[in-house]
């Protein structure tokens, strides 16, 4: 039961790494700083994955079931489910910081297109 200063951490690793900070109710709730896109595509095959930005924007491509691509923008203060089963990915105009919570399995990619 110790709180966590989600900037101090984030300020000990380079931008664009993704931290898990704490386990929540069998789930990983962690962190991010990006900028740019990510290269790596992540899915989860059993559960939804909620993110939160708290300041600044984000946007996200989702590899939609039909096999085409969402392009999703979020904005400060918001937050945004990623359906269980999509490839996804985030990006971001320069630093900018999120949580996700993360229940279930991750998978992840680097193919250009993963299905």
């Amino acid at each position: 039961m110790l709180p966590k200063d989600v900037l101090a951490e984030l300020a000990k690793h380079p931008c664009g790494t993704f931290l898990d900070l704490l386990d929540f109710n069998d789930s990983s709730l962690g962190c991010c700083d990006i900028t740019g896109e990510s290269p790596v595509w992540e899915m989860h095959p059993d559960t939804d994955e909620l993110f939160v930005v708290p300041a600044g924007a984000l946007s996200f491509t989702v590899l939609n079931n039909d096999g085409g691509r969402e392009h999703h923008s979020v904005n400060s203060g918001s937050v945004f489910v990623v359906p269980k089963g999509l490839w996804h990915k985030p990006a971001a105009r320069a630093g900018e910081k999120f949580l996700y919570l993360t229940p279930g399995q991750t998978l992840h990619s680097d193919a250009e297109a993963p299905r």
